[in-house]
């Protein structure tokens, strides 16, 4: 399906659906593609959205290649060159894009920025920068700046930094505001930080 109109679009469960240009509601699908357009909110297996925008977006596996989404959901997410403000994937690639908020198993970034990232699993940055990263799993840096870092281990590369840092082991030279023995006076610095991001996670929700 392919329109030029500005009329909205009906929800539909076909296999395929491909929006170029035009501006819809609800989409569902197996496989949706939307190019140069707007979506009010799309629910597929495979999402794949090109110089588009969207208010909300679920699916299994999506792609954003210079696009942007409000609420995206999805298992596998990929993100080139977009934004979206509140993610939650369990496996979480960006390139040269930004996120307010993701919620994630493991996650790559490249040349991108994000507020803040709640993980389960393993995070690795390479020339990016990141307010919070709170992880259960491993955090990899390099040539990457940092705001607040909790995680099992860290390892850098070169040219990291990190204002504060809280970790069981650090593998690597990272240039740290506040090291481990220093960070236990920010406790309740960092219990407002935390809060702060919970109360942000649900009201984007």
């Amino acid at each position: 399906m392919a329109a030029n109109n500005s009329e909205p679009s009906s929800p539909s469960r076909q296999g395929r659906i491909s929006v170029t240009g035009q501006d819809v509601n609800n989409i569902q699908a197996q496989n949706v593609t939307v190019s140069r357009a707007t979506a009010e909110r799309v629910q597929a297996e495979t999402v794949y959205i090109s110089q588009a925008g969207a208010n909300r977006v679920e699916g299994q596996t999506v792609e954003i290649r210079q696009g942007g989404v409000q609420t995206l959901q999805g298992d596998s997410i990929t993100i080139r060159q977009g934004g979206v403000v509140q993610a939650k994937a369990n496996s979480l690639a960006v390139t040269q894009g930004g996120i307010v908020l993701a919620d994630t198993g493991d996650a790559s970034l490249t040349t991108s920025s994000v507020g803040a990232i709640l993980s389960s699993g393993n995070i690795v940055l390479d020339q990016s920068q990141a307010r919070v990263l709170l992880t259960r799993g491993d955090v990899t840096m390099n040539q990457c700046a940092s705001g607040i870092v909790l995680a099992r281990n860290i390892k850098t590369g070169n040219n990291s930094g990190v204002v504060l840092m809280i970790a069981g082991k650090v593998d690597g030279d990272v240039k740290a505001v506040f090291g481990p023995a220093a960070s236990m006076a920010f406790g309740a610095a960092f219990a407002v930080v935390f809060s702060f991001i919970l109360w942000l996670r649900r009201r984007l929700s």
